[in-house]
C-alpha cells in the first residue's frame, strides 16, 4: 500500500488514514459529508494512493464535487493533471462511482446461483424483484457486499465511502446483521428447508404445494402468485448458505482495523445532537472513529469595536476618498447600515458555531480529532473548490 513520506509531521487524522484501507463517512443530509469524502479521497490521491470514492446516494452530489458531469455504477478515473495550474504535483490516482444497489443485488445472484438456469429463475422471478428493490435492508446488504467485494480485489490503496443521511447510513451497517439473522433464523428456514422444526423431511412450505393450506392460501393470493412465490425460495434457498457467510465476512471488515468511520456534521445545535448520537452508536459498535468533521463554520473576522461603532461613521469611511468611489445610484447610509446589520448576524452565527465546537470539546474523547472546515462563500463544485477545503481540512499543503 502506498503511504505518505511526509507522515512524520502529519496531523493525527492524517496519520490514522494511513493505516485505512477503507473510510466510511456517516451523516445528517446537506452537512457536507459528500463533499468531505471527496476531499479525503483527493487528499490520499495527491499523497500516492490509488483512491476509489464512492457513493450510494443517488443525487449527483458526488459528481458535481468532483467536477464532473455525472457517475454511474462503473469507476471513473478523475483526471488531477489540473491541479499543474495550482502548482500541485498529484503522485496517486483518483476514481469515482455510484453504487446501484439492485446491480449489486444481481452480482450477487450472479456469484452465488449453482447454475445457468437458477441464476435465470431467480432474476427473472417477480418476488426476486420486490426482495431486491424494496425489503428493507436488502439494498443497503448489496452494497455493502459491493463494498467488500471491491475491497478484496486490492485494486485500491484506500476507498471512500459516501453513505446517505444518518438513518439510512445506520440500515447500511446493520444490514449485514440483520440478513445474517434472517437466513439463520427457524421461522425463514421452514419456508425453504424441509423440516427444521419437526426434523422430519417434507414439511417446508415449498414441498407442500398440494397441500389443504397452500391450497388455501392459493384462494386469497392467486395460484401463479403463491407458484411465483413457491419458485422464488426454491430457488433462492441456494443462496443462502452464501449470503450468510459473505454478511459474517462484511461485518468483520466493517468491525476491522482496516476500517474506519469520520462523523461529518454542520455547526448548527440539532445536526451537532444528531452526529453526537450516530457516534455514540458507532462507539457501543465498537467501529474505529478517525475524526469528527464540522463543516461550514463562520468565523469571527469582525470586532466588537466594529459592531458597535454608528452606521454614521462606516459611511463616512467609505465615502473619505480611501475605496473606490460608490456608484450614484448607492446610498452611502443605507449601505453603511446593511452591512453592519450583516456583519452583526455573521458574528451571531460564528459565536453559536463556537459554542457547537466547546460542546462538542466536552462530549468527545480528548483524543477524537475534531476538524472545523469554514464557512465558504459558494458551494464546491470543481478540484480546484476541493483542494481548498483539502487545505482547510488539512492545513497548508
Amino acid at each position: 500500500m502506498a503511504s505518505n513520506p511526509e507522515a512524520t509531521s502529519a496531523s493525527p487524522f492524517e496519520r490514522a488514514l494511513e493505516r485505512r484501507e477503507v473510510v466510511i463517512c456517516v451523516g445528517s443530509g446537506g452537512v457536507g459529508k459528500t463533499t468531505s469524502s471527496a476531499v479525503i479521497g483527493l487528499h490520499a490521491a495527491m499523497a500516492g494512493r490509488r483512491v476509489l470514492v464512492m457513493t450510494i446516494d443517488p443525487a449527483r452530489r458526488l459528481a458535481n464535487s468532483l467536477g464532473i458531469e455525472a457517475l454511474g455504477s462503473e469507476m471513473q478515473q478523475i483526471p488531477l493533471d489540473r491541479f499543474a495550474d495550482l502548482g500541485l504535483e498529484p503522485r496517486g490516482e483518483l476514481w469515482a462511482m455510484m453504487l446501484d444497489m439492485k446491480e449489486s443485488f444481481d452480482r450477487l445472484v450472479q456469484r452465488y446461483a449453482p447454475d445457468d438456469t437458477t441464476r435465470q429463475d431467480i432474476l427473472d422471478n417477480r418476488f426476486y424483484h420486490y426482495f431486491s428493490t424494496s425489503l428493507a435492508g436488502t439494498q443497503e446488504y448489496a452494497a455493502s457486499e459491493r463494498l467488500f467485494e471491491i475491497v478484496e480485489s486490492e485494486d485500491f490503496d484506500l476507498i471512500v465511502l459516501d453513505t446517505p443521511p444518518t438513518t439510512h447510513a445506520l440500515d447500511f451497517l446493520e444490514a449485514p446483521q440483520r440478513l445474517t439473522d434472517a437466513v439463520s433464523s427457524r421461522a425463514l428456514q421452514w419456508l425453504y428447508k424441509p423440516g427444521v422444526l419437526s426434523g422430519r423431511p417434507g414439511l417446508g412450505i415449498v414441498s407442500v404445494g398440494t397441500t389443504y393450506v397452500m391450497r388455501t392460501l392459493g384462494k386469497f393470493t392467486g395460484g401463479e402468485l403463491l407458484n411465483d412465490l413457491g419458485v422464488f425460495l426454491k430457488t433462492f434457498s441456494a443462496l443462502f448458505e452464501g449470503f450468510e457467510e459473505r454478511a459474517r465476512a462484511v461485518q468483520k471488515l466493517l468491525k476491522g482495523p482496516r476500517t474506519s468511520f469520520v462523523v461529518v456534521t454542520a455547526p448548527d445545535s440539532l445536526t451537532v445532537e444528531e452526529a453526537l448520537y450516530f457516534f455514540e452508536k458507532l462507539d457501543r459498535d465498537a467501529l474505529n472513529i478517525d475524526a469528527f468533521i464540522v463543516n461550514r463554520v463562520h468565523p469571527r473576522w469582525v470586532g466588537p469595536e466594529a459592531l458597535a461603532q454608528p452606521a454614521s461613521d462606516l459611511a463616512q469611511a467609505l465615502t473619505d476618498g480611501a475605496l473606490p468611489p460608490l456608484p450614484d445610484e448607492v446610498d452611502a447610509p443605507t449601505l453603511a447600515a446593511h452591512l453592519l446589520e450583516n456583519a452583526s448576524q455573521f458574528e451571531l452565527r460564528a459565536s453559536q458555531d463556537a459554542a457547537s465546537l466547546e460542546l462538542l470539546s466536552r462530549r468527545l474523547p480528548d483524543d477524537l480529532p475534531i476538524l472545523a472546515v469554514p464557512y465558504f462563500n459558494r458551494d464546491i463544485h470543481s478540484l480546484a473548490g476541493l483542494n481548498q477545503a483539502r487545505t482547510a481540512l488539512f492545513g497548508s499543503l
